[in-house]
């Protein structure tokens, strides 16, 4: 009953959520992520994230890339380099991007921003502990996140999943945010095929 994309039959799969973003200069900032709040994915399920959810993630310090709409051809940029910084609060996962106006992505992402063409952040995301809960009198089940490995996230004028509104998607955008997660779940292959992770 999930909605994810598996990606390694031996890896958990990989999901996609969003939420708003703002900016102020040439940073980027917002809430990638926002904590109790439920959404509908799929029409399947409820679901939140559970404020601790991230805390392991964030001990681990991994290597957590900014992009474009999920592409990773279009990077801007990473925790490692220290362009991407990323904590949590009571609300939810923040961070702050620096973007790079000589960069032809930092450029386009800066003049999105700035015209208000594009406000809102996804996530990629692996859960790792869930608890599910199926009450008679629920529409549907609901499913709280506990813990996650966090991939990515990306600034997007098409957000997979809001958090904070629900709407109905078109078929069309449907397609769009299946394909924005294989594009995702096919760049993680190779980057870990390129580092030797199995």
């Amino acid at each position: 009953m999930s909605a994810s994309v598996r990606w390694r039959p031996s890896l958990p799969s990989i999901e996609v959520r969003s939420a708003d973003v703002a900016f102020s200069g040439t940073t980027a900032q917002g809430y990638a992520a926002v904590f109790n709040q439920w959404t509908r994915i799929s029409n399947l399920f409820d679901e939140r994230l559970d404020p601790a959810c991230f805390d392991r993630t964030l001990i681990e310090d991994p290597d957590i890339l900014a992009l474009w709409n999920h592409s990773s051809d279009a990077l801007l940029g990473r925790t490692t380099a220290g362009t991407l910084r990323l904590a949590t609060d009571s609300h939810g996962l923040k961070f702050e991007l620096d973007l790079d106006p000589r960069s032809p992505n930092g450029a386009l992402c800066l003049s999105a921003l700035e015209r208000g063409d594009v406000h809102a952040c996804s996530f990629g995301f692996a859960v790792l502990a869930q608890a599910w809960q199926d009450e008679d009198n629920w529409e549907r089940p609901r499913r709280t996140i506990t813990d996650v490995v966090l991939y990515e996230i990306t600034i997007t004028p098409t957000p997979a999943y809001p958090t904070t509104t629900a709407s109905l998607r078109s078929a069309a955008a449907n397609d769009n945010a299946a394909n924005a997660r294989r594009r995702t779940i096919e760049r993680i292959e190779r980057e870990h095929k390129l580092r030797g992770i199995q």
